[in-house]
């Protein structure tokens, strides 16, 4: 539910109706989120497949997607996407509610291990203040054996969290 008219399960035709199916067989529902995507259905699939990708991944990387998507909406006050990640965290890796308090204000102490922690430190860095992120990060990371394309993906992916932020909030999407 937006301010736009999305597609629902009950309406979607075509590639929308498609991508509900996949999304409803994967994940039990359609979340309302994925929904407005469904404006704009080239846009939807793409959206879908950078999801099924992260989904894709070893479950630590996908602990570490999902904090960097909680801490990128919460820095960008997303209540949509705090709640849907926070609500991910708790069921599927074992966060309480303390721990999600305590990883706003201290990311460092997000329980992962120490390659993707830094990769967590670099990503909410890149995103808090992208002017300060400098060679010696680079160096850093390169130490731990992260290759200039997890440094680049990373970025990417918590960068383009502050689209999708940026898009629920303009179109009001609801919880689900």
């Amino acid at each position: 539910m937006s301010l736009l008219n999305e597609s629902t399960l009950e309406n979607a035709t075509g590639e929308i109706k498609e991508v509900f199916n996949e999304v409803l067989e994967k994940r039990g529902m359609v979340p309302n989120g994925l929904r407005l995507w469904s404006v704009n259905p080239e846009a939807l699939k793409m959206q879908w497949e950078n999801v099924k990708k992260m989904l894709s991944k070893e479950p630590e990387d996908q602990k570490l997607m999902h904090i960097i998507r909680y801490l990128a909406a919460y820095k960008n006050d997303s209540k949509y996407c705090i709640n849907l990640a926070g609500k991910i965290l708790i069921k599927n890796f074992g966060f309480t509610e303390d721990m999600l308090t305590e990883i706003k204000v201290l990311p460092s102490v997000a329980p992962l291990a120490k390659k993707q922690k830094a990769l967590l430190i670099f990503a909410i860095k890149s995103i808090s203040n992208a002017d300060d992120i400098n060679a010696e990060d680079i160096a850093l990371l390169k130490d731990l054996g992260i290759s200039e394309m997890e440094m680049f993906d990373i970025v990417r992916s918590a960068s383009q969290m502050y689209v999708v932020n940026t898009l629920f909030k303009t179109f009001k999407v609801k919880d689900d």
